[in-house]
């Protein structure tokens, strides 16, 4: 009997340490996501929030009385996605005879936090096609906030991010802390810029040009008053603006500030925070071990999101 608690114990243990270990791993992450507001998801399926507006300030003769405004300016829903699971399994005799079972067995909790938190920004990526009339590029405050690439055949150019400042700044959004998040096709435009492949006439790039302009997945300098994050989950779009057909080959660049948690243009609300199981099943005779995770998304604020549309496919 005692041997079967030792057993059961040591099995215990070792669902607590992974559960720890995915935590950690997962904390580490998200605190390197800074760009989704995120809010714990109350009873039911769908909750609605409110859409914050501007303040207004008018004029107050005297012997007149105050007009009060409403600061929400409308509600949106968001409703919970289904379940995501990572699961993985692992032979008993794989487990008695591989030298290297241990190791496997370590590295479930980081490769299934990896996975789910790749899932995770794909999603919140995503919202950034769902701006309001996206077609005739969501305009706000006559600033159109979706539009291609201004460069040959919808590629990037530098007057993009100078376009995405311009067109946050008439949206009333504080050009504070802005950041693009953008697919490597774009950095790899950015670097062979002519103005920057030749150094003779901007000798300043030459260190740029010998070591790249980002470097973990950031880039080293700031254009136009945007920190420039680079991602291969950006969403790919077929649509067609301004005349360009991105059809197979669109990408969605995102523009945003960070300048407050309530500005935050994506919001996600958790159901089930990542939770690690495990157990051995003893008809398969195999390790079972699954990372399952519950979330909603949101595009709540439109007018701090900027999209340019650029083609991902470099010739």
């Amino acid at each position: 009997m005692s041997a079967n608690n030792t057993g059961n114990t040591g099995a215990l243990i070792r669902s607590e340490l992974w559960q720890r270990q995915l935590e950690e791993t997962l904390h580490e992450q998200l605190l390197g996501t800074p760009f989704v507001r995120q809010i714990d998801f109350p009873d039911g399926s769908a909750f609605t929030m409110p859409s914050i507006g501007t303040a207004i300030v008018r004029d107050l003769p005297e012997d007149t009385e105050v007009t009060f405004d409403a600061l929400d300016t409308g509600e949106k829903q968001m409703t919970l996605n289904d379940p995501v699971v990572a699961a993985t399994s692992i032979s008993e005799v794989f487990l008695e005879d591989s030298l290297w079972s241990s190791e496997f067995m370590s590295a479930i909790p980081t490769e299934h936090a990896a996975a789910v938190m790749e899932r995770f920004e794909t999603d919140v990526l995503a919202l950034a096609m769902q701006q309001s009339n996206a077609a005739s590029g969501s305009p706000i405050n006559g600033i159109e906030h979706r539009r291609k690439g201004s460069g040959t055949t919808g590629a990037i150019a530098p007057a993009d991010f100078s376009y995405a400042h311009y067109a946050l700044t008439k949206a009333k959004i504080a050009p504070k802390n802005m950041v693009a998040i953008v697919d490597p096709s774009v950095a790899h435009i950015l670097e062979t810029s002519t103005n920057l492949v030749n150094v003779s006439n901007n000798p300043m790039w030459e260190g740029i040009v010998a070591t790249g302009i980002h470097k973990n997945m950031r880039f080293v300098k700031n254009v136009y008053g945007f920190d420039i994050y680079t991602t291969n989950l950006l969403p790919e779009t077929d649509e067609t603006l301004d005349g360009e057909d991105f059809t197979g080959k669109g990408i969605a660049n995102i523009f945003m500030s960070l300048d407050r948690e309530m500005l935050l243009p994506f919001a996600i609300a958790w159901r089930r925070r990542p939770q690690l199981d495990r157990q051995f099943d003893m008809k398969t005779r195999e390790e079972q071990v699954t990372t399952t995770a519950r979330w909603g998304t949101l595009l709540s604020r439109e007018d701090n999101l900027v999209v340019t549309v650029t083609d991902r496919i470099i010739a």
